[in-house]
């Protein structure tokens, strides 16, 4: 064995190395566990489940697929390929938007001038620091009041865009506030000499935003997706407040709605299917994450060319 190698493999197997990859693995089992545990408690029935004392890793007597069968193919007891649909479509819809009005936001903040644009930014930025629960009762009211829509005659009289699909296509964001300040940040990085030099090319202003300036911000564009994907995904107010027809429930919203059924008097609660679908909430975001870990950070630590 050469001496670079040898001195490698000393530092590895040395008592301090093989300490701190025996706590970091220690740490990683605890943040896992929950995952195991919902993985486990999904092979019950919810009959058994109620009858057994769980321990640390519980294991039905009678192991039943139904659970993961629901999760894929729906259920009598819940409509989980709609809830699922809904989800998805939802959270493709708002990370498209979040994507062209982060961009265009940030181009606009960036490139462009005129009177009053630090100002109306600031105003912007402000905003975040509104806590979310703040807008759902104003949001509520919102919806209900729209004009013309659910037989409101003006602004009263209906129900307005309660509980349609509405809530989802105009309910999102109108703009992405921390996209659009990576985005402006950015571009702020890259020399106006770039558009100029294409202007001299015979550019024009479409191909200059989306063919040069664009391709810059490729892991910005990646960040902003990723996490208004998560955020989309796991969000629980807006189809739990805005909505109640069964048919517009995303996963979150969903497994409230069917927990709720042990409500009435003698009925048992079916937790192993609720933590299933748990389980399918949770998996795709922790998927997301582990593959595109490194977008994020990129999005961050990118922020213009360097050279």
């Amino acid at each position: 064995m050469n001496e670079p190698l040898r001195i490698k493999w000393k530092k590895r197997l040395a008592p301090i190395h093989l300490l701190g990859h025996a706590v970091l693995l220690g740490f990683g089992l605890v943040l896992l566990y929950p995952l195991v545990f919902m993985v486990l408690s999904g092979f019950f029935n919810k009959t058994e489940f109620m009858q057994t004392i769980l321990g640390v890793f519980p294991t039905p007597k009678e192991p039943t697929l139904a659970n993961y069968k629901s999760l894929i193919l729906g259920s009598k007891d819940a409509a989980v390929t709609t809830y699922l649909a809904n989800s998805v479509i939802r959270t493709a819809y708002n990370t498209i938007w979040a994507l062209l009005t982060s961009f265009l936001a940030g181009y606009v903040f960036a490139r462009l001038k005129f009177k009053g644009k630090d100002q109306l930014f600031l105003v912007l930025l402000a905003t975040q620091m509104i806590p979310g629960t703040l807008a759902i009762i104003p949001t509520y009211l919102e919806f209900a009041r729209f004009p013309f829509a659910g037989g409101n005659d003006v602004f009263t009289g209906g129900t307005g865009i309660l509980n349609t699909w509405w809530v989802y296509l105009i309910g999102g964001p109108a703009i992405n506030i921390m996209g659009t300040f990576l985005v402006k940040q950015s571009l702020e990085k890259v020399p106006i000499e770039l558009d100029e030099a294409a202007i001299m090319d015979g550019a024009g202003t479409m191909r200059i935003i989306f063919g040069i300036l664009l391709p810059l911000q490729l892991p910005i564009m990646a960040f902003i997706a990723i996490t208004t994907a998560l955020g989309t995904w796991n969000d629980f107010v807006t189809p739990f407040f805005y909505t109640t027809s069964d048919g517009l429930q995303t996963l979150p919203a969903a497994i409230t709605r069917i927990s709720s059924v042990g409500a009435s008097p003698g009925a048992v609660i079916n937790y192993p299917m609720i933590i299933t679908l748990s389980l399918g909430i949770t998996l795709p975001a922790l998927l997301i994450f582990f593959f595109f870990q490194k977008y994020i950070v990129q999005g961050l630590a990118n922020t213009g060319i360097k050279g």
